[in-house]
Order: structure tokens, then sequence, then C-alpha cells
């Protein structure tokens, strides 16, 4: 199979559902695409739920069932199971941000470590994530990347996000899980990153189990993936590096803008793409030191990858590293949700290299 035809397959991109699924999904888009509609429907939906109409089964059966993986790990399973039938794997995304108090920051690094072991011995969920605000305050974050002094109380709050970022990298190691740190805001990101390397120089010795993100549409990542390479070789660890192009643009440049600093954000969207290209390329040349997942939904970026990988595999230059790749776009799909009242977990769903090489060799 041409590898730049790769994406044009429907056959192979949707061998997993059936013609209703489709038509359904087809429905569904068609809907979601008319901005007053979606608008009345959150609204209702909303109102709906809060006087408690029975209005549950409806969403199940409709939007949750399409973009949602289950109302729990469990449930979940049977997605991830077929999903996996075709050589797709799974991470369980527990989603929560911005909350202020420690008793929730504890809530949810307990449910991180219950995903990440219910993922363990499971060959189709070898991921488990979170998000740093999800561990403690932002402002905590904020004040030590802007180098601001920590009041008594809240050198105590980072002691507790250190404590937490601890146990959870620990239990990951110890479940041999991989584990995929999101990346935020870029005022809030360099005690992050710091944080995360730290983890990484501990638990990250044989193989990474440790995942930092790094952010491409901020044009200073190349040079920053280059200083913590050189660290991690004088260091005897490995790095483990999620490469995506950001997701925080406008609240980036309209910060920089009311603040007066240069944007951290790539000029134009051809750099940013020239510049995730760069990091991925970077990285991939790098295997013996740097294991990389790859989340993206555009195809130049994807045919890159597998064509590189390609050349190291029948160049003998492939490492024992592992390399993911999350391949979303228009013919292909991840689940997730955003629930409102009905708890429920988010399926990302990514290619294997196991996968990729499959690719290859047919």
């Amino acid at each position: 199979m041409a590898l730049n035809t790769l994406f044009d397959n429907t056959q192979t991109a949707f061998k997993l559902k059936s013609d209703s699924e489709l038509e359904r999904a087809y429905f569904l888009f068609k809907m979601i695409s008319k901005e007053p509609l979606v608008k009345i429907g959150t609204v209702a939906t909303k109102v709906a739920l809060n006087l408690n109409l029975p209005v549950e089964g409806l969403i199940r059966s409709t939007v949750f069932d399409h973009f949602c993986g289950g109302v729990n790990e469990k449930d979940c399973m049977g997605v991830v199971d077929n999903l996996y039938s075709a050589k797709v794997s799974s991470v369980l995304d527990y989603s929560v941000e911005g909350k202020q108090e420690n008793a929730q920051f504890d809530a949810t690094m307990q449910k991180v470590l219950e995903l990440t072991e219910f993922a363990k011995n499971k060959d189709a969920m070898p991921f488990s994530v979170f998000k740093p605000t999800g561990f403690g305050r932002f402002e905590i974050w904020r004040k030590l990347s802007e180098n601001e002094p920590l009041t008594t109380q809240e050198k105590g709050e980072w002691r507790s996000i250190q404590d937490r970022y601890e146990t959870v990298c620990k239990t990951a190691h110890s479940c041999d899980i991989s584990l995929l740190i999101d990346g935020e805001e870029s005022w809030m990101q360099d005690a992050a990153d710091d944080l995360c390397q730290a983890m990484m120089a501990k638990y990250n010795t044989e193989k990474a189990i440790v995942f930092n993100t790094l952010q491409c549409y901020r044009w200073d990542r190349l040079d920053y993936l280059k200083e913590q390479h050189a660290k991690a070789v004088a260091g005897n660890y490995k790095l483990g590096f999620k490469v995506v192009r950001g997701a925080y643009m406008e609240k980036e440049n309209t910060r920089a803008q009311e603040k007066g600093y240069p944007t951290p954000i790539c000029e134009s969207k051809q750099a940013t793409d020239t510049h995730f290209n760069a990091v991925m390329e970077y990285i991939l040349d790098n295997l013996e030191d740097i294991s990389l997942f790859i989340g993206t939904h555009n195809e130049e970026s994807s045919y890159m990858a597998l064509e590189i990988l390609k050349i190291q595999s029948s160049t003998k230059k492939r490492h024992q590293s592992m390399v993911w790749t999350i391949i979303w776009h228009e013919r292909s799909y991840k689940l997730q949700s955003s629930c409102s009242r009905l708890q429920c977990c988010k399926i990302h769903s990514f290619w294997t290299c196991k996968g990729c090489y499959a690719l290859f060799n047919s």
C-alpha cells in the first residue's frame, strides 16, 4: 500500500463501524455543524438534566455512544477491546483541571492511580494520563514559572503537588505503564516542565515511563528538546515526549499582547507545521534516548513519520524505543466526552508502532 494514499482507504478507517453507525455519525456531524442547533441543544440538555427529566437514555443512545467510551472504566472495555482487534490501543483520560481545593486534587490523583492500576497487564491500554493543573492550583504553577515567591501556605501546596507527582509516577513505574503528562499555558509550563524532568530522571532510568508534552506551536520547543536531550544523556536517563501542535493559541497571543512581551507562538500555521515536523524528526533520529508519542491529525506529518520509520526499519536503524502515533483525521475517530452529569471516561485511540510496521510489511 502506498503511504501517500493510506488515509484514503475508507475500508480500513471504518472497518469497525457498521452502516447504521456510520449513518448515525454522518447525521450527528451534520447537526453539530449548525451552530444555532448546537447552542439550543446545549442549553436544552442542561435544563433537562437539571430538572431530572428522563433524557439520559436518549443522550446515551445518540451523542454519548458516538463520542464516549462509557460511564466508567469497566464500561469502556467493550470499546477498548473492539479497537484493539484492529491494532488500535486506547488510553482512559480522566480530564480534570482548574480545581482549587486539596481534597479535589487528591481525588483526581486517586482516580489517575485507579486508571493506571486498571491498565496494568492490559495490552490494549499502555498509557495513563493527567494534567498538571489536575494536581494543583494554576496560580502555584504560574508563580513558580515566573519566579514569584510563594507564601508559607503556597509552599505547603507545592509540596503536596510534588507528592502527588511522586505517587503517580511511582505507581506507573511499578505497573510498567507509560504516563503522559499534558502541556498547558506557557506562563505556568516552566514549573511543570521542571517537575516532569525530575520525575524522568528518577523513573526513566531503563526506559521512558514518564512523558512530558511538547506543544510545537511554541517556537522555542526544539531548542528546549535539545537541552533536555543533553541533560538526559549526561544524567543517564531516558526521555519521553508527546508531541502536539498546541491548544491555547488565542489565549497565548492575547496575554502576550496585553502584557507586552513577545508571543511564544509561531508566526503562522506553516511555521507551526515546520516546527512540529522538525521536533518530530529530531526525536525519530534519536530513538536510542527518546521515546515518542506523536499527537496529530495532520496527514502530512503522519506520512512523514511513517516514511522515516519505514526507512529506519529497512536500514536496521530501529531502536528498542517506543514510537506511538495518534492519527486523528476526518476518516478516523477518537472517542471522548465532555458530559455534564453523566459520569464518563474519555478514550483516546491511537495506532501503535506495531500497527504501523505491519503496514510496511504488508
